[in-house]
């Protein structure tokens, strides 16, 4: 059965609905993913917005300096979390094509009283950056939302510099874990499970992208309770979930993995 179940217009919309009615707080989320000397770090706003599936900054090797990009900056918490990481010297853009999760980054970095976050709007499709701009590319639960998803991985090698580096954290689902019910609910394409890649796809198209060294430095099973701390899924959805899944199967209806990647140091090398 095929991932692309909408087209791009119907999904973009979708997401845009989705996140724009997002409940006041989603601190459970920050809770379950982050450390308390993480979430010390970081305003209570962007805890409140917190929507993503792992802790992948804690594979990314932030550098002091680093210019780093957050693909679906959210409410912001990565965003802050990577400027603290690479200090005053280093640049973290934040990407998103909604002008409110803007918004949201950008009251949460003057709360943090940091000065190296710029908000970018724009699409994960069309990075609206020159070529070879980038250290390191970051995004939590997002690349999922794209239904052109080799597309988003060419841009991403596209404003990495050589031998720039990715770290992203995502959902993956293998081919027939869920039922066809399911997998056509807006509600679960924006909880990043209907779009979802299998391990195997998301590694295949980054390297046709371009990468290489791709490796998963993280696995964990997702399970149907887990979904329902995202106020993203529905509660049809969950209620869907519980009813046409199998019970030995609802503790793990997604897999969250967090996935690096490496571009060779110079166009010769690739």
């Amino acid at each position: 059965m095929s991932r692309d179940l909408m087209h791009s217009d119907e999904v973009k919309q979708l997401v845009r609905d989705a996140y724009r009615n997002v409940p006041a707080s989603t601190a459970a989320v920050a809770r379950k993913l982050y450390t308390p000397e993480e979430l010390a770090e970081v305003p209570q706003a962007a805890i409140d917005r917190a929507l993503g599936v792992a802790d992948h900054l804690r594979f990314a090797d932030v550098h002091p300096g680093d210019t780093v990009l957050d693909i679906g900056c959210g409410g912001g918490i990565d965003t802050i979390l990577a400027a603290r990481r690479t200090g005053p010297t280093g640049h973290v853009i934040a990407l998103d094509f909604l002008p409110e999760m803007l918004q949201r980054t950008a009251d949460a970095a003057a709360d943090a009283a940091l000065t190296n976050v710029e908000t970018l709007e724009g699409e994960m499709e069309a990075i609206p950056l020159p070529d070879d701009t980038v250290d390191l590319i970051i995004s939590n639960g997002v690349i999922n939302l794209s239904p052109r998803k080799a597309r988003v991985m060419a841009e991403c090698a596209r404003v990495l510099r050589p031998g720039g580096r990715l770290c992203v954290s995502d959902l993956t689902v293998g081919q027939d874990d869920l039922p066809p019910q399911i997998l056509t609910q807006p509600a679960a394409w924006a909880g990043c499970v209907a779009g979802a890649l299998s391990e195997e796809d998301f590694v295949r198209k980054l390297e046709r992208a371009g990468f290489r060294e791709v490796d998963v430095p993280y696995r964990h099973p997702m399970s149907v309770d887990d979904c329902a701390l995202y106020p993203l899924f529905s509660t049809k959805v969950i209620q869907l979930m519980k009813k046409l899944i199998p019970a030995e199967q609802q503790q793990a209806v997604a897999v969250s993995v967090v996935i690096r990647a490496q571009l060779p140091p110079s166009q010769a090398d690739g």
